[in-house]
């Protein structure tokens, strides 16, 4: 809301402007007969007209979508900016064709400007309100992206210059009755008013080319790249685990919408899928200001099974655990697998032993590995659990040793027992800056610091928020 005032006012603030300038320009033009001048008052008018419809165009781009204009009405700034275009190119055809026929004529009546204080005062004026208008425009434009306040300024801009041309133009007329003994210069000077009215045309066709190319590929979307790359390195840097496939951006008036492809693990869940498309969108919008994000997860390739993978998954298939894999070739070529199997401690090996020789079969068949060696140990592991909380003191402990070592402060602490077995678990804020190993090594040293500092412990987990 407060983004569409200010639009609104820098809208307003440029028809009054171009109002007060438009008529000026046009008293002064028909008192001198100054073409340069009269060319100036004609592009003012424009500008009127032009700001006008700016001030419209505002007022509609601010209104909210609807269902006949699900993307909001934002395009309508690039319809008013493709109509001033046009009626720039109107006024340019015309200062031209008008300028050439002064240009050729010998009539010292069509060749006359009545140069005064007046003509040069309003020039000068001109300059410095299309300097101060074209900034104030410029800067309002950036900060709300309008692509209508941005042609203002644009054109604003070249302005000064072409009423920098005219003050020369009519510069040049007021000394040529000095120099009528030099035929070239006087030839020249006494038509330095239409040469000036040509210079501010071909502004005016510059200005049109820029702002008819923009607004065309605003409303032909076209891909907006620079954003693009944004996006994309971005989600290369935050999120690497969800590699971009394709990426659409284009703009409707100052909102930025972003179509893409990401690829994520086929055998996600779809709360998990929801969790992660919200956490990228929210990624583009800090991106893209006011950005709408529109996120199509495809399923991930996944890459063919390790080895070890294959055996770890059979194991799980068969209730065991497994570690210590290793895989050789001898002399002659056959591959040899041996496993470290985990059973349950107190089992009796012959009630496993049909699982075992099935669990060997199929590492056999699936690596076709020529022998499976098999080393059965009791599973040790147990998943203990600590359902006493400790008291509040414990909490207090741990907060004084981190700040007696520097380290962050805790998000959360969670202090449990088991018996007379103690655990903590304590969240610190995440590092995103940090690499893996980095992040590795820094909670493990502060693992080791406070377990010299804290009384005895079953275990201590220092770990990153959520």
């Amino acid at each position: 809301m407060e983004m569409d005032k200010q639009k609104s006012a820098a809208a307003w603030s440029s028809v009054i402007w171009s109002g007060l300038l438009a008529c000026t320009k046009l008293i002064v033009g028909l008192m001198t007969g100054s073409l340069g001048i009269l060319s100036e008052a004609l592009h003012s008018l424009l500008d009127l007209l032009a700001a006008g419809g700016t001030v419209y165009a505002v007022k509609i781009s601010a209104l909210p979508a609807d269902e006949d204009h699900p993307y909001g009405h934002g395009k309508v700034e690039n319809l008013m900016a493709l109509g001033e275009t046009i009626l720039l190119l109107t006024v340019a055809a015309w200062v031209i064709m008008e300028g050439c026929e002064r240009l050729w004529s010998d009539s010292a009546d069509a060749l006359h400007v009545e140069t005064s204080a007046w003509a040069f005062a309003v020039v000068c004026v001109s300059i410095f309100v299309d300097v101060n208008r074209a900034a104030m425009l410029k800067r309002v434009a950036k900060e709300t992206r309008s692509a209508a306040l941005e042609a203002d300024a644009a054109h604003f801009s070249t302005d000064i210059w072409s009423s920098a041309a005219v003050l020369l133009g009519i510069t040049g007329a007021a000394f040529s009755p000095f120099v009528q003994d030099i035929p070239w210069l006087y030839w020249f000077l006494l038509r330095a008013d239409v040469f000036a009215s040509l210079i501010v045309a071909g502004f005016i066709l510059h200005v049109c080319r820029e702002l008819g190319f923009k607004a065309i590929n605003d409303l032909m979307d076209k891909a907006d790249n620079e954003a693009a790359q944004k996006v994309r390195q971005v989600m290369q840097e935050r999120m690497p685990s969800y590699p971009v496939l394709q990426l659409r951006v284009r703009e409707v008036g100052n909102k930025p919408y972003v179509d893409m492809v990401v690829r994520v693990p086929r055998h996600l869940h779809v709360d998990t899928a929801h969790e992660i498309a919200d956490a990228i969108e929210t990624l583009v919008s800090a991106t893209l200001e006011n950005a709408e994000t529109m996120v199509h997860m495809q399923p991930l390739e996944e890459a063919p099974d390790t080895p070890e993978f294959i055996i770890r998954r059979l194991a799980l298939t068969h209730r065991f655990g497994v570690h210590g894999v290793v895989l050789m070739r001898n002399d002659e070529g056959q591959l040899l697998v041996a496993v470290d199997l985990e059973l349950p401690r107190h089992a009796a090996l012959g009630a496993w032993q049909v699982a075992i020789d099935a669990f060997r079969s199929e590492i056999k068949r699936h690596l076709k590995a020529d022998l499976v060696a098999l080393h059965v140990e009791p599973d040790i592991r147990e998943v203990p659990i600590y359902s006493n909380p400790l008291p509040d003191d414990w909490e207090d402990q741990v907060r004084q040793a981190m700040i007696r070592m520097g380290a962050p402060l805790p998000v959360s602490l969670h202090c449990h027992m088991q018996g007379n077995q103690r655990f903590c678990l304590i969240c610190i804020p995440q590092e995103a800056s940090l690499t893996v190993e980095e992040s590795h090594t820094r909670l493990t040293q502060l693992n080791k610091r406070l377990a010299e500092s804290l009384p005895p412990m079953a275990k201590i987990m220092v770990t990153y928020t959520d």
